[in-house]
């Protein structure tokens, strides 16, 4: 067990009247800590990339895509998984929603791991970057996210990984969306970056009572621009709450209703962690 004792002192010596004068003092009483822990963080931004292999390779036989699928969450826990049907097996159109005899391009029986899925239509011959863009108008599609997220085209097909960017259209609402691809069988995709996945959880939210405190120390170099740690919890605004430079630390009270998520302005930034307060 231990005791936290919080105090503010604002006070002036050079008034001659009218003396400023404020102390505030809380104490807390805690009994659990995490004890000491460090993570490396290697996610350098909140901005959600979808990468596919090779943006100018040919799938010339897209049998061997149909009912792969590909999970994303919104930042409301909206899951949506989108599968892949194929138009030369008459398979169902894009944003048909896949039920138990759904015809998805070879069978009118669909494995039930994607019975409920949002139906994303390909062709013999599509590049992996058509396919992309398909996967783009099933997610903005009324039976996708609808909205929820906005997911760009990508860029004219070429040589190499290419991307679309998927972001969050409504005002003050941050864009940590779940783009699951460790799980995901679709196997054109070469990474989901930036990814809420990918932000180290320094706090599981509702793992301890109110009040509660964290510890956080950046444990690199003091630098202008590389190796900044961004903190901020994984609710719908989902702001950045605080930037912790290198060989600088923060101790600030728990919000136990989301996750303390955490990212680096440089891949690689070790950051050391603590909390102490009561288990819930």
């Amino acid at each position: 067990m231990a005791t936290l004792t919080s105090k503010l002192t604002l006070s002036s010596t050079a008034l001659t009247s009218d003396v400023l004068s404020f102390t505030v003092i809380s104490t807390d009483t805690v009994v659990n800590t995490t004890g000491l822990k460090r993570k490396t963080l290697t996610s350098e931004s909140k901005t959600n990339l979808l990468f596919i292999n090779d943006g100018d390779g040919a799938v010339a036989d897209v049998t061997s895509r149909e009912g792969k699928f590909l999970d994303i969450t919104d930042n409301h826990g909206l899951r949506k998984r989108y599968v892949f049907t194929t138009a030369d097996g008459s398979g169902v159109a894009t944003g048909v929603i896949i039920v138990q005899n759904t015809d998805t391009g070879g069978t009118t029986s669909p494995d039930s791991s994607i019975v409920g899925g949002t139906a994303v239509q390909i062709d013999n011959g599509d590049t992996e970057n058509a396919i992309l863009a398909k996967l783009v108008i099933g997610i903005n599609h009324a039976n996708g996210h609808d909205g929820s997220i906005t997911a760009t085209a990508p860029a004219t097909a070429a040589n190499g990984a290419q991307s679309s960017t998927f972001t969050n259209p409504t005002t003050g609402e941050g864009a940590t969306f779940f783009i699951d691809n460790a799980n995901a069988t679709w196997q054109d995709i070469n990474s989901a970056t930036n990814s809420a996945s990918d932000h180290e959880v320094l706090v599981d939210k509702n793992e301890y009572a109110s009040p509660a405190f964290v510890y956080i120390k950046n444990t690199s170099d003091y630098h202008t621009s590389n190796n900044i740690v961004k903190v901020y919890y994984d609710n719908l605004g989902a702001d950045d709450i605080m930037e912790i430079r290198g060989g600088q630390f923060a101790f600030l009270p728990l919000n136990p209703l989301a996750n303390l998520r955490a990212y680096t302005s440089t891949s690689g930034t070790i950051v050391e962690f603590m909390v102490t307060g009561t288990e819930a």
